[in-house]
């Protein structure tokens, strides 16, 4: 990243740590994760039965919202504002523009994982640590994974408005609606769509893939037969590539609709 590019991100940074709505967010998402961890510790309940499923939920829940939040407004924002003209005009080519904001955005979403869960470590006492460092890792790759899916959003809407309404849209597609109607399916089906198929789509959603993970973490991998389903996790090369295909591939198609774009002003 060139030196403009830098400051660039640099600056989305010292803008977002600012936000009162991510500030929000981080506060909710540490007091909600520290009172789970706090229950957990008063009930003296197994960490894997009870706290570690639980924080996946709430995790699963409010680290993509905040993340989407986050990004929404990356370039619609400047389009609104009318300076993405100004911005694009800066020595720096399109696709680093996308780019520098994605990385500020990311760091402050790092920042506010590691301050929910950080907190939820303070409370949780010396055996909770391992199962909140466990969640460390794949929370903050399912919140990049929205990041850089609210990225796209925020370059293919004309308004900001629009943007903010398709995210939360998106989240309630992605986080509440999506398993319900591969269930539907499954069900409805009687059988005729087969678990394979129906594990594979659960893998294409961020939020899925991090719920399997999660599980196959603090219950076992042998969890889904436990369930009665048939169908195997997918491994870690296959995990990889999904993760780093819903980082990478939402933001390089932002930066090339981006780089396609006339704008003036």
């Amino acid at each position: 990243m060139s030196r403009v590019g830098f400051a660039l991100a640099l600056h989305e940074l010292s803008e977002r740590i600012r936000d009162r709505w991510v500030l929000l967010g981080s506060v909710l998402f540490a007091l909600m994760a520290s009172g789970v961890s706090l229950y957990g510790r008063m009930a003296e309940a197994d960490l894997n039965a009870l706290t570690g499923p639980s924080l996946v939920t709430l995790t699963a829940l409010l680290v993509p919202l905040v993340a989407m939040v986050l990004s929404h407004d990356a370039i619609v924002g400047e389009r609104d504002r009318n300076t993405l003209g100004l911005l694009l005009s800066l020595p720096v080519s399109r696709m680093e523009v996308v780019a520098a904001k994605y990385v500020g955005r990311s760091i402050a979403l790092a920042l506010s994982v590691i301050v929910g869960l950080g907190a939820a470590m303070g409370v949780s006492g010396p055996a909770g640590v391992h199962t909140l460092l466990a969640l460390m890792g794949p929370t903050l790759l399912l919140g990049l994974a929205f990041l850089s899916l609210g990225m796209l959003i925020s370059t293919c809407a004309r308004r900001q408005v629009t943007a903010a309404s398709v995210v939360v849209m998106t989240w309630f597609l992605l986080v509440f609606f999506y398993d319900l109607a591969l269930l539907g399916i499954l069900v409805i089906s009687d059988g005729a769509v087969s678990q394979q198929t129906i594990s594979s789509l659960v893998l294409m959603n961020p939020a899925g893939l991090y719920r399997l993970q999660m599980m196959q973490v603090f219950a076992g991998p042998e969890v889904l037969r436990s369930l009665g389903m048939t169908v195997a996790l997918p491994g870690l090369g296959t995990v990889c590539l999904l993760w780093t295909a819903w980082l990478v591939l939402p933001t390089a198609v932002s930066g090339i609709l981006l780089t396609r774009e006339k704008v003036t002003g």
